[in-house]
């Protein structure tokens, strides 16, 4: 049995986190645990719980791109929580998220990671984790469904053929990493992070952002839509927006992607 598979990470839950999560629906293999939270939700189906799988066939990123999932490789989940909040203050959950995963790989001493705007998380250049942040419903019955996916071990034929820098986390850590206490630490963070930015906003994120944001002070090319445009990155605000600096002034950018200036970029100050 693999250290990375579903039983051995599953297998180290405390109760008390157990009943925090709600229910738990596991799977050995499933399209998208986003999409099954999702139709969880659509058949009335309320209250907390996880969906957690070894392998999706359909997994999802940002914007529709396909999360690659393969068995035992990494850790694919769907943490689904009521959140009452207004839509506008739903913007900046997902780099929440991503600063909560940072936080509990770093619970386990997996040092040395970023995060990319608006919710990506980073070994040097090479993408180790994304986040995809949805909501259901409306008011007080607002749900967030909030899809996890660390890559943890995987085959080098298939990191190799990712169409973007990918890292998994055996290679940073040399595969000495205590694989059942992930889970849990992972999880504990993000039902902290997510419950601070229920009562403080994302305010209370911004200066730890900031801190860990791989390209803060870097020249990056932003993208939206067919739109491109050059800056440097100025942290984000109050909001979670990102702020870009060039000779015409700092933007506020809500909606779109980052990529590193043709030139790359260099260690922060």
């Amino acid at each position: 049995m693999s250290e990375t598979d579903l039983h051995s990470l599953m297998g180290n839950l405390p109760p008390g986190l157990r009943q925090a999560l709600g229910e738990i629906h596991r799977f050995e293999r499933i399209d998208s645990t986003s999409d099954e939270a999702l139709r969880r939700l659509n058949d009335g189906t309320t209250g907390n719980c996880l969906v957690v799988a070894e392998a999706q066939s359909a997994g999802r990123g940002r914007r529709g791109h396909l999360w690659v999932s393969p068995e035992g490789a990494g850790l694919y989940f769907s943490l689904v929580r009521e959140l009452p909040l207004e839509l506008d203050r739903m913007m900046a959950l997902g780099p929440v998220v991503a600063l909560a995963v940072r936080a509990g790989l770093s619970d386990m001493e997996v040092y040395g990671l970023s995060v990319k705007w608006p919710n990506d998380l980073l070994c040097g250049n090479r993408k180790l984790g994304g986040v995809l942040v949805e909501t259901h419903g409306s008011g007080a019955s607002r749900h967030v469904v909030v899809g996890v996916g660390l890559n943890l071990r995987f085959p080098p034929d298939l990191m190799n053929s990712i169409d973007k820098p990918a890292i998994d986390l055996a290679s940073i850590c040399e595969d000495d990493i205590n694989w059942p206490g992930l889970l849990p630490a992972i999880l504990n963070r993000l039902l902290e992070y997510i419950g601070v930015y229920r009562e403080q906003g994302f305010a209370f994120f911004q200066d730890e952002w900031n801190k860990f944001d791989r390209y803060f002070q870097q020249d990056v090319v932003f993208q939206a839509g067919e739109e491109k445009t050059i800056g440097r990155v100025a942290g984000v605000d109050e909001n979670g927006a990102l702020l870009l600096r060039n000779a015409t002034g700092t933007r506020r950018l809500v909606s779109g992607t980052i990529f590193p200036s043709r030139h790359g970029a260099g260690p922060k100050p």
